[in-house]
């Protein structure tokens, strides 16, 4: 088997109801981010070098997490509310 992409789960507690839906929608796009870096995983079985995974699909996505969680953050504080600590620690996934 290819195994396939691990990542932290996002748990961003109370949101303010005016970041609500943002919310949602950035919390959506990161398993939409995942199963696309798990598609490309069983896409690209058998290429590239050792470090092939980790350059081209591990290093991508946790680029996009931590653009998304950053978002998360944004959205939340927009709304005069302090965002949970420790979001962008959860950008970073690997393969399980």
């Amino acid at each position: 088997g290819t195994g396939s992409i691990v990542c932290p789960e996002v748990v961003v507690g109370a949101v303010p109801a005016a970041a609500q839906a943002e919310v949602d929608r950035e919390l959506a796009l990161l398993q939409t981010q995942i199963d696309e870096a798990n598609a490309r995983l069983v896409d690209t079985v058998g290429e590239g070098g050792p470090n092939f995974v980790q350059n081209a699909i591990l290093g991508p996505l946790e680029d996009k997490r931590v653009a998304t969680l950053d978002r998360i953050r944004i959205s939340i504080e927009r709304q005069g509310e302090v965002a949970p600590a420790g979001l962008q620690a959860l950008a970073t996934c690997s393969l399980g």
